[in-house]
């Protein structure tokens, strides 16, 4: 296969992080963008949607394809209509949202790895961003296969997603629960999230559960490769990332990866479970103020969020 690998981004508001990441794709060399760009909730997202279109079409480095979304479709809807859309004329493609940054050599790793395990039928998605809690101790040089999804940075091909569109998370969650699958195999955030049911569809939870229902894994990397910088009151979904930063950094060469054998990772699944009922580590300042209330005996609170 000669065709040169897309990177499908996905923006709606934040044209300042989606230069960085712009900035970062060109810096990878990247050939071919697919950008879609949401359109605006209300009147107040229509100067920054302008915005973040005409970045899309100041790109003069690579070969674009612009789809502007007359209407908003919101973050889940947005993600599984443009992949579809694209997968419907490639085979496989790489995937990043408007805040997610690529490290020098990332697209030349996730194009490697996409060739390498093409065919693997096992093999459903690469990841670009992982983090220490939950990389295996003998997984600390070169990737590995894990059960659980990331999508700060990932890679795909068309054979995977085939039969994910158009299938509700409640549907997903029924399917596995039938087949006796573990929801909370790899943590119990999917498994909270699907306890009660939900009428919120989390797209990357519910392509989790496409996952598990066919067996599949996911590539990881040793070490994060992809940087998430959206971490401000603009994000859809805000989340306290205490203790959950890390500093990505390039990965090797293609021609220096020791590329695994398709087999999970046996110690995977615990090292998710555990890192992800672990509390988040309190901040700098939270800890300092600790710190000045034992030494004057001050009362503090105690338990998560404190």
């Amino acid at each position: 296969m000669n065709e040169a690998i897309p990177v499908v981004v996905f923006a709606f508001r934040r044209a300042d992080l989606l230069s960085r990441t712009l900035a970062a794709l060109r810096a990878n060399d990247v050939p071919v963008i697919y950008a879609f760009s949401d359109g605006p909730r209300n009147a107040a997202d229509v100067a920054d949607v302008a915005e973040v279109r005409r970045a899309f079409h100041a790109i003069d480095w690579a070969e674009t394809h612009i789809v502007e979304r007359p209407k908003n479709l919101g973050i889940n809807a947005a993600i599984i209509t443009g992949i579809s859309e694209t997968m419907a004329i490639r085979d496989e493609i790489v995937i990043c949202e408007e805040d997610i940054v690529f490290m020098p050599g990332t697209y030349a790793y996730m194009c490697a790895a996409l060739a390498r395990y093409r065919n693997e039928a096992r093999v459903m998605s690469v990841g670009g961003w992982t983090h220490p809690r939950m990389t295996p101790a003998d997984a600390q040089d070169a990737p590995y296969f894990t059960g659980r999804f990331t999508e700060w940075g990932w890679a795909t091909w068309r054979r995977a997603w085939d039969g994910f569109q158009g299938t509700s998370g409640a549907e997903l969650r029924d399917r596995c629960i039938a087949r006796g699958i573990d929801l909370g195999k790899y943590g119990r955030d999917i498994a909270d999230w699907y306890a009660h049911g939900t009428s919120n569809e989390s797209w990357d939870y519910d392509l989790n559960l496409h996952m598990l229902l066919r067996n599949g894994l996911t590539l990881l990397p040793s070490h994060a490769m992809t940087e998430h910088i959206g971490h401000d009151s603009r994000s859809v979904h805000q989340q306290d990332r205490t203790g959950w930063n890390d500093r990505a950094e390039s990965p090797p060469s293609p021609s220096r990866i020791r590329w695994p054998e398709v087999r999970e990772n046996p110690a995977s699944a615990e090292c998710w479970r555990r890192a992800m009922a672990l509390p988040p580590r309190p901040s700098i300042v939270k800890r300092v103020v600790r710190r000045f209330a034992k030494m004057f005996n001050l009362g503090t609170k105690h338990g998560p969020g404190a």
